[in-house]
C-alpha cells in the first residue's frame, strides 16, 4: 500500500475511533490530527438560521395580495375597455338613428292608428300591426314594411314601396288596402294604379281590382267597395277559411281559443262587427252551427 493510502486508511480509521494504539501515536506524530480535530469542531459551531413560520406566511399573503392586486387591475382595465367599446357602439347606434330617422309605429289589439307620412301621405294602420320607414331621403325613396294590415292614401311623388313579408306592393299614387298575415294575403285598390310582385309572379291592379293569394297563386278579382270594410268597423267575408277568420277576431279582441281540428277546413261567409266580442262569437259560430263556451276565466271552449 503507498504512503498517501496507508495515511488516508488512518485518518478514516480514526473518524471511525478503530486505531490501534500504534497507529494513532503514528497518525499524531504526523501532526495532521490537530488540523483535523480544529475542522471537526468548527463544523459544530455551524448554525443554520432557524425558519420563522409566522413571517413565512406574512410574506406568503402579502405575495398573493399582490398578485390579486394584479389580476383586478387587469380586470378593471378589460372591463373599462368593454365600456369604451360599448359606448362607442351606442353613440354609433345614436348617430344611425338621427341620420337614417327610422320610425316604427305599432297598434294593440282592438287599436287603430292613423299615421303621416312625411311628404303627406296617409296611413291607416289596423289592429295588431305594424309599420316601420326611414324619414332620410323619403322624398326619393318611399318605402315602408308592414305587417298585419293597413289602408293607404298615397300622394304622388316618387315610387311608394310597401313590402310585406310575403309580397311588395309598388304604387306611384293610389289609394289601397293591403292584408299581410302568415296564411293570409290580399291587397284591393281603390284608386289609381299599383303593382303587387310576389315571387316570380306580378299582377297590375286598376281601380276596383284587388288580388288574393291562393296556392302560390295571385288570383285577381273585380270589386265594387271604395275603402276598407274594417276602416267602418266590421270584417266582411266570402269562403274564407274559419281558422283565418279567427285570426282577425285575436286582432279586435283578446281571445283565449283554438280552433278543433275537425274545422281547420271549413268556410265562413257573413259579417264580423269589432265592437262587441260576444256579438262577433255569435255571428261567428252561431251561424256556422258551432258549439261553443265562453268560461268565467274567459277561454273558449269549442265543441
Amino acid at each position: 500500500m503507498s504512503k498517501k493510502l496507508e495515511h488516508n486508511n488512518l485518518i478514516a480509521k480514526w473518524l471511525d475511533n478503530s486505531l490501534t494504539q500504534s497507529e494513532k501515536e503514528a497518525l499524531e506524530s504526523s501532526g495532521e490530527l490537530d488540523a483535523l480535530k480544529t475542522v471537526i469542531e468548527d463544523i459544530d459551531t455551524w448554525k443554520v438560521k432557524p425558519f420563522n413560520t409566522e413571517e413565512g406566511l406574512a410574506k406568503l399573503k402579502q405575495d398573493k395580495q399582490k398578485i390579486l392586486i394584479l389580476e383586478k387591475n387587469k380586470k378593471r382595465n378589460f372591463l373599462r375597455m368593454v365600456a369604451s367599446i360599448a359606448l362607442l357602439i351606442s353613440f354609433g347606434a345614436l348617430w344611425f338613428f338621427m341620420n337614417t330617422g327610422k320610425v316604427t309605429e305599432t297598434t294593440k289589439i282592438a287599436e287603430k292608428k292613423s299615421i303621416e307620412l312625411p311628404n303627406g301621405s296617409l296611413v291607416e294602420l289596423d289592429a295588431a300591426s305594424a309599420v316601420t320607414f326611414y324619414k332620410k331621403d323619403w322624398e326619393d325613396q318611399r318605402n315602408i314594411s308592414l305587417t298585419g294590415q293597413a289602408f293607404f292614401n298615397v300622394t304622388k311623388g316618387a315610387p311608394f314601396v310597401v313590402k310585406t313579408p310575403t309580397a311588395k306592393v309598388t304604387v306611384l299614387g293610389t289609394k289601397f288596402n293591403i292584408k299581410a298575415e302568415k296564411e293570409d294575403f290580399s291587397v284591393y285598390c281603390y284608386e289609381g294604379s299599383i303593382l303587387v310582385s310576389y315571387q316570380d309572379k306580378k299582377q297590375t291592379l286598376k281601380q276596383g281590382q284587388s288580388v288574393i293569394l291562393k296556392n302560390n297563386t295571385l288570383l285577381k278579382k273585380e270589386h265594387q267597395i271604395t275603402s276598407p270594410d274594417w276602416m267602418l268597423g266590421y270584417s266582411k267575408y266570402e269562403s274564407t277559411l274559419l281558422i283565418n277568420v279567427i285570426q282577425d277576431l285575436k286582432r279586435y279582441y283578446n281571445l283565449d281559443l283554438s280552433l278543433p281540428k275537425k274545422y281547420e277546413n271549413q268556410k265562413f261567409t257573413g259579417i264580423i262587427h269589432h265592437n262587441n266580442k260576444k256579438v262577433a262569437l255569435e255571428e261567428l259560430f252561431t251561424t256556422m252551427e258551432i258549439n261553443y263556451t265562453i268560461k268565467e276565466s274567459g277561454n273558449i271552449i269549442i265543441y
